[in-house]
């Protein structure tokens, strides 16, 4: 394309640069001022499509982006321009085609690729977003965004080393870049370091202190270390600063579930706040998958289950096949044969041997609560960790890690079990003690509330005769319906599906059925029962301990730890008994949750 005369070329360059010097109306109106005389001039259309995606007109952009293209097909910045607001409006399909087409033209833009991973994620592609965020990297090692949206997916899909060494990486390139913190701050939480993560979010808000989503973050860690007062100022001054955020209205109202204090209006007026929020954002068609959870969770609580069960649809499915992109997803099957497999191992062999005293088997002191999620794992650790000779360490990783430290590349897990020597078995008693002294050293007892440790049963058992194995137990209607509407991290895969979290807890009850015949020992909690009756509930398990009761566990939601789970809020709160037949709510909606379940919900109730 010929170059424009002089005078016009003179009126860009001042348009650009009062443009850069944040003199917005001046740039504008010199640039309507060169296509009043050059209507189809690219650059100066460019211009005004740069304008009107900084005044949030999305639909002006894009009309003034494609302008600028039709006129100069060579204006690589007018179709990335297109593409930049397809994103924003996304629409991530056209996003991916245009900065598809990009690439081809400019293979080693990291801007571009970057952008390309984006809409990738975007449509739940994530096997195609990872590539792209990783060819940005090699790129541009110091383009900061593509790190953070590489670790930050990674995280997302439970691939935490992986995520770590790569915002490190961008940490030491871009030590001061707040995207990077925060996803850095999110890998640390997910692996369990919350207070590596408090200081990475300090860090970042310190360099950043502008940035909202990293005060949000902040927020959010903040409740989960106990830290309520600070959690509160900074959601209030988030949504003083701007209304139009549903994500700080909706953190707000769980806040005031917990934690009410004078002047507060009611959750339901925040969460009210919320959706309106949302619905002025003009997203209602299409939220991010993250926040139509948060959408389908206010719904709910405002008694809109019609609305709440189809956002809380939209979110799952948006999961389910992002994780299915890159190879993640639910075996049923490979769920039953590891569960018959260790039926068939275990029940030749005696639940209980005769150990020494003096042998770290012998160990009475760590407390191990087994279950399905959401059966109240951490409302019975929170009021056993309110005694003062019982330290609740929350979801270990360590039984699973002593496992998997000696379990040889594509080892028969129930047949290495079965096949450990007193003397591996001392060893690794031995190793897993010493993580509970690093955790407390003082304490009495240390509970390990990791649910999925009900497969471990055999193992554990093993390992320590005498410990304490506590089986909570919860109607499978409200397990099930609990599951499915929480955001858990991406490592039960089971979880976005309601017939596969109904076959999982079949099969999970198969199994801790066979568990409790094979060791007696085992004690069953029931989350009813402590919703009901708490102290009397708690007893007998105090007593196999040897302990009597201790009048801080009455007040269990006081008590000051650290608390990662899903269950962060509500083991903060007193009892409450709404959560218990919740399920009831959605009825008429659960057929593939029913058809799975069977007779399983009519045998819980007729137990209770």
């Amino acid at each position: 394309m010929p170059s424009p005369p002089f005078h016009i070329q003179s009126q860009l360059k001042q348009a650009f640069d009062r443009l850069n010097a944040g003199q917005t109306e001046e740039a504008r109106r010199i640039g309507a001022a060169v296509l009043k005389s050059a209507p189809k001039e690219p650059n100066a259309l460019y211009l005004m499509g740069v304008l009107h995606h900084q005044n949030g007109d999305l639909k002006d952009a894009a009309k003034f982006f494609e302008k600028s293209y039709a006129a100069d097909r060579n204006n690589a910045a007018a179709l990335s321009g297109m593409g930049i607001v397809r994103l924003d409006q996304q629409r991530y399909g056209e996003a991916a085609k245009i900065f598809e087409d990009l690439r081809r033209k400019m293979p080693r833009e990291a801007v571009i690729l970057n952008n390309l991973g984006i809409a990738y994620r975007g449509l739940q592609r994530f096997d195609l977003a990872i590539p792209a965020f990783e060819a940005a990297v090699a790129a541009h090692p110091n383009y900061p965004d593509s790190y953070a949206n590489l670790g930050g997916l990674l995280t997302s899909l439970g691939e935490t080393g992986r995520a770590l060494d790569i915002l490190k990486r961008g940490r030491q390139r871009c030590p001061k870049d707040g995207s990077i913190l925060l996803n850095l701050a999110d890998a640390l939480t997910t692996q369990g370091d919350l207070n590596g993560a408090l200081a990475v979010l300090r860090e970042a808000v310190r360099a950043v202190p502008s940035g909202r989503e990293l005060r949000l973050r902040l927020a959010s860690l903040l409740v989960n270390k106990g830290s309520f007062d600070e959690a509160r100022g900074l959601l209030k001054g988030l949504i003083a600063e701007n209304g139009d955020d549903p994500t700080a209205w909706f953190d707000y109202a769980d806040l005031v579930e917990s934690r009410p204090v004078d002047g507060d209006r009611s959750p339901a007026e925040y969460r009210k706040a919320g959706l309106a929020a949302f619905q002025r954002q003009g997203l209602a068609a299409d939220p991010p998958p993250i926040l139509s959870h948060r959408i389908a969770q206010a719904y709910e609580a405002q008694g809109d289950y019609d609305a709440a069960f189809r956002f809380y649809g939209r979110a799952q499915s948006a999961f389910k096949a992002g994780l299915k992109s890159v190879g993640k997803e639910y075996d049923r099957r490979g769920t039953e044969r590891l569960y018959d497999t260790l039926i068939d191992v275990f029940r030749t062999l005696p639940p209980q041997d005769a150990v020494p005293p003096e042998s770290a088997r012998a160990s009475r002191r760590p407390i191990f609560i087994v279950g399905m999620p959401r059966s109240g794992t951490s409302l019975l650790e929170q009021v056993l960790a309110s005694h003062s000779a019982i330290a609740g360490a929350g979801e270990l990783m360590d039984i699973p890690r002593v496992i998997t430290d000696r379990l040889p590349p594509d080892g028969d897990f129930a047949g290495f079990i079965a096949g450990l020597s007193d003397s591996a078995l001392e060893e690794m008693a031995a190793d897993y003690l010493a993580s509970l002294d690093a955790i407390d050293p003082n304490a009495r007892h240390v509970t390990d509330k990791l649910p999925i440790n009900f497969v471990n049963v055999g193992l554990i058992r093993r390992l320590f005769p005498a410990a304490l194995i506590l089986n909570t137990e919860r109607h499978p209607l409200d397990v099930s319906w609990s599951i499915y509407v929480q955001k858990f991290g991406s490592d039960l895969l089971f979880d976005h599906d309601l017939g596969d979290i109904g076959h999982y807890y079949r099969e999970y009850d198969r199994l801790m059925t066979f568990w409790r015949d094979w060791d007696s020992a085992i004690t069953p909690v029931r989350y009813e029962g402590m919703v009901a009756d708490m102290e009397g509930t708690v007893m007998p398990v105090l007593g196999r301990l040897g302990l009597d009761w201790d009048p801080a566990m009455a007040k269990f939601f006081e008590t000051d730890r650290d608390v990662l789970t899903a269950s962060r809020l509500q083991v903060r709160r007193p009892i409450y008994k709404s959560s218990v037949a919740r399920w009831k709510r959605f009825d008429g909606k659960l057929g593939p949750l029913l058809a799975e379940l069977g007779a399983l919900p009519a045998r819980y109730e007729e137990s209770l």
